[in-house]
């Protein structure tokens, strides 16, 4: 009975050894911080970067137009009119003309050259850099690529893009260059994709459409993955994200990110004791998959705790989560001791810790213990003699 306790409800909380986790997840301004051109913040600005950096952000994302003399442009649209109020096709229009045309901030429209030079000085500012077709055709990849490594920033870039063609040839151009291929709403990053897109080292997917199963197969094939949500980002994706298990995430407001870090932490040399048949799930939170189930009276090794909408969680494979509910956390340290235990629980008893509690009544055979359970430390009593144990 004594050893059924120790393996279901011991714990030492000493030796539980809960860190924050360094998940390295990635933070990427869209266009800065825009917060949807609200606030007075204009897009691909300095001041939309700079608010990025200062909220976190460790990658910048940048969106190229071609003016009709080569120059690489700043700008998600082909047209001059939503940010400066003056109509100008900027596939048909010179740089010259392009660079003087007003921002609503007091900025005015800039080159990419201006943008890297700007931050080239910062090693901690990376850039996400949206190739497109100009009409049709791939006009910018070339100057891009010897731009880029002109400046010496191959390793601070990552090339990104809705068409693969223009990856490729950027792959061609830069020999190891990070790239990331973004998949229209629509598209599913289903196993069949994975498999003909290999040659990607990221994907970007509409965050609707993202499901850990497939977060999961991305990982399996040593690439990456970065939801989107659009213009319809509210912050309440901001821990589901996380449990998801992504590798950081494209946002309008990376003041969400700064706000609500990643609550996960780690766990060392502990074990999780299934009650009862439990669900696996890929990932956590509203996008998470349902795997298999685990049988009861198992014991899996759980590397990792989260809680998201309240609901506590360990992580017992890649990606692999439970409820804690479902059963109890163990140190694996103790487990070692148990046959000890039953043999001279007496002497067991003399270990001491400001983290735990265990003592034995000697008149009735009676031991005290803390146990973790769903999240809390509860008290077990357990009587019976020695060979009961």
């Amino acid at each position: 009975m004594l050893k059924h306790c120790v393996l279901k409800g011991l714990l030492l909380t000493a030796f539980l050894g809960i860190m924050l986790v360094g998940s390295g997840f990635m933070v990427i301004g869209h266009r800065g911080e825009y917060f949807n051109n609200h606030m007075g913040i204009v897009e691909h600005t300095y001041q939309s970067y700079d608010h990025a950096i200062n909220d976190g952000a460790s990658m910048l994302e940048i969106d190229l137009e071609r003016s009709s003399d080569g120059v690489l442009v700043i700008s998600h649209d082909p047209t001059t009119e939503r940010l400066s109020g003056i109509h100008r096709v900027i596939s048909d229009t010179p740089w010259a003309t392009l660079r003087q045309l007003p921002y609503g901030n007091g900025e005015r429209m800039k080159s990419l050259q201006e943008v890297l030079l700007h931050y080239r000085d910062l090693p901690q500012v990376q850039f996400m850099i949206e190739t497109r077709l100009v009409n049709n055709q791939m006009r910018m990849e070339d100057t891009l690529a010897q731009l880029v490594a002109s400046l010496g920033l191959q390793r601070r870039v990552v090339y990104e893009s809705f068409s693969d063609s223009s990856l490729l040839r950027m792959q061609q151009l830069q020999p190891g260059a990070r790239t990331l291929l973004l998949l229209h709403p629509n598209t599913w990053l289903t196993s069949n994709y994975i498999a003909t897109h290999r040659w990607t080292t990221s994907y970007g997917v509409w965050w609707p459409q993202l499901s850990g199963a497939a977060v999961n197969e991305v990982h399996a094939a040593g690439q990456q993955v970065f939801p989107w949500p659009m213009d319809n980002e509210t912050g309440n994706e901001v821990a589901d994200e996380y449990a998801l298990g992504t590798d950081g995430v494209i946002t309008n407001w990376s003041s969400h990110y700064r706000e609500s870090p990643d609550p996960s932490r780690s766990l060392t040399d502990m074990v999780f004791d299934v009650d009862q048949p439990t669900t696996v799930y890929a990932g956590l939170g509203s996008n998470a998959s349902s795997l298999r189930t685990l049988p009861r009276d198992t014991t899996w090794p759980a590397s990792r705790e989260m809680t998201v909408h309240d609901i506590r969680w360990y992580e017992i494979g890649k990606n692999e989560w439970v409820r804690a509910s479902d059963g109890v956390l163990t140190s694996k340290l103790m487990l070692s001791h148990t046959a000890a235990m039953n043999n001279r629980p007496d002497l067991f008893a003399l270990f001491a810790s400001p983290f735990i509690s265990l003592f034995k009544h000697t008149a009735n055979h009676q031991y005290s213990v803390l146990a973790y359970q769903s999240g809390h430390l509860l008290p077990y009593e357990v009587s019976g003699s020695k060979s009961d144990s």
